[in-house]
């Protein structure tokens, strides 16, 4: 399905929905006909009945693929209780089918960007929120992506025997709030924002 044809689809299904059960199952606000959602350190609004998608405090439209993830999650949530368990993502349902595209587009990429500088990587998670989580690794963080979706990710540092390694996590319960090709995109998503972190320059004497 083209991204066109599944902004479409996705669309048709979002006007047909009850806005204050989706947001009761969500975790997110309903008010004056607009749902707001947080996603990782910023938040989105969506129009409803008539769609209409905008970041908060932003004058840009967020990318057709944000809209439609965003979409998804409100029509996906079930209210399954966030499980507290971690699972990586070749154990959601169906992964198979995008696993070597997850692996390329978010973990390849961030054991590329940070394998052998922890300090960065722990800088780069801090400055969107990230907080620490007791997992074993080098440097392990924990985020609420979404309202019902906590992802996790772990640095291994590499040394000359073993390469450096990354591990991005999600809770078991992911599944009933987004599709699992939407979490490899939502993967994605945290992979760019962690590598685009620049640290703040020295202050001049």
């Amino acid at each position: 399905m083209s991204l066109d044809a599944a902004y479409r689809k996705a669309k048709e299904d979002f006007e047909g929905i009850s806005p204050y059960v989706a947001a009761s199952m969500s975790g997110v606000s309903f008010e004056a006909g607009k749902f707001t959602i947080p996603l990782f350190n910023r938040s989105f609004v969506i129009h409803h009945p008539v769609v209409k998608v905008e970041g908060v405090s932003s004058d840009t439209s967020p990318p057709q693929w944000l809209e439609i993830l965003l979409m998804h999650y409100l029509l996906t949530a079930d209210g399954t209780p966030v499980s507290d368990m971690w699972i990586n993502y070749r154990h959601l349902p169906g992964a198979q089918l995008f696993e070597r595209r997850f692996d390329k587009m978010a973990v390849t990429r961030l054991t590329r960007s940070f394998g052998n500088d922890a300090e960065r990587f722990r800088q780069a998670y801090l400055s969107i929120g990230g907080t620490a989580m007791s997992r074993t690794g080098d440097a392990a963080f924990r985020f609420l992506a979404l309202p019902k979706i906590p992802m996790g990710c772990i640095l291994y540092l590499g040394d000359d025997e073993v390469r450096p390694s990354v591990a991005m996590l999600f809770d078991s319960a992911a599944s009933h709030y987004l599709p699992t090709e939407d979490l490899s995109l939502l993967g994605a998503h945290l992979a760019t924002a962690l590598i685009s972190y620049k640290p703040p320059g020295k202050q001049l004497a």
